[in-house]
């Protein structure tokens, strides 16, 4: 995560004794998850939650207005802009929430499917209780309090909206065999299209359409699509043969890190050789949900893997 810095963090407030909290300026708050709730907002239903009554906030509180926002999984940073006159700052966060918490628990109570179903979908995620959703939680959702900054400049405000956008791909998360990832760790549970593809193949067509992209991106025509994906704003795993700080200084692959539409295993054997290179695809065709072959090979690594998975 981003290097911590005391003029951003200010951790210890809780309150500014003789602030106005209902006058006009720039905040930087911080709600952090309650223990009991571990990494309860990785899961994607309790990021359109809070999404949605951050949009509906902003509707029933109109001189407040969220800027620069950001969902962790244990965490929410937000650049909240008062107009002053209306409520304080304190009510507009205890509001909101409330408002998740409750959103959450009806989520949780109304929530389809086994324990054992859920956690079969999503055996590989670093989330804890988010492996079975929100289906089996009854806890507190929230920290008591909240921590908050007074943002006095413009520059002070544009560099707290920087941090913030860099928060979520910044987090490397620890999953489950050794593997490290960075970026969006929800992709994990959407479906996957594996996309694998034997080195020297002809011109490919259309792609299917697919939630999430997966792929090493070893090949030159994989690579080829890797960067097509980018491209058309598509949402992408790759475990690509290099680490992940190598992977995460390309222009590309930054700005999808940063709108959260990419995320990055790291595997552990980081070789560009060819066992390397089996290893990734081997990874692709267990953990997908569908495959996409435009290319194979006769004889080649990539056939024979197929023919021992279908096994």
């Amino acid at each position: 995560m981003n290097q911590y810095n005391p003029e951003l963090h200010h951790r210890r407030s809780i309150r500014l004794k003789g602030h106005d909290y209902a006058g006009g300026g720039v905040y930087f708050v911080t709600l952090c998850a309650h223990r009991e709730a571990g990494n309860i907002f990785a899961t994607e239903m309790a990021k359109q939650i809070v999404a949605e009554r951050l949009r509906i906030t902003e509707e029933k509180v109109p001189d407040a207005r969220w800027k620069e926002w950001v969902i962790m999984p244990d965490h929410f940073h937000a650049l909240i802009q008062m107009d002053g006159g209306g409520l304080r700052l304190g009510d507009i966060i205890g509001g909101f929430k409330s408002a998740v918490s409750r959103e959450l628990r009806r989520a949780a109570s109304g929530a389809s499917g086994t324990e054992k179903e859920a956690k079969g979908a999503t055996r590989m995620s670093p989330v804890r209780r988010g492996e079975v959703g929100l289906a089996s939680f009854s806890g507190r959702i929230w920290h008591r309090n909240y921590y908050e900054m007074i943002v006095r400049s413009a520059e002070a405000e544009q560099k707290i909206a920087e941090y913030i956008r860099m928060n979520p791909w910044k987090c490397v998360q620890s999953f489950s065999n050794g593997l490290r990832g960075m970026g969006n760790p929800a992709l994990w549970n959407a479906e996957k299209l594996g996309v694998l593809c034997s080195r020297n193949a002809p011109r490919i067509g259309r792609m299917p359409e697919a939630a999430v992209y997966f792929g090493g991106w070893h090949s030159p025509k994989e690579k080829e699509m890797f960067d097509w994906l980018l491209e058309q704003k598509k949402r992408v795993i790759a475990c690509p043969a290099w680490g992940i700080e190598g992977a995460a200084s390309m222009p590309s692959v930054l700005e999808a890190l940063e709108q959260n539409r990419l995320l990055i295993l790291e595997m552990r054997n980081k070789d560009g050789d060819l066992a390397a290179a089996e290893q990734r695809n081997r990874f692709v065709i267990e953990h997908a949900d569908e495959i996409f072959v435009p290319h194979t090979t006769p004889g080649g690594m990539l056939e024979r893997l197929l023919k021992e998975c279908r096994k």
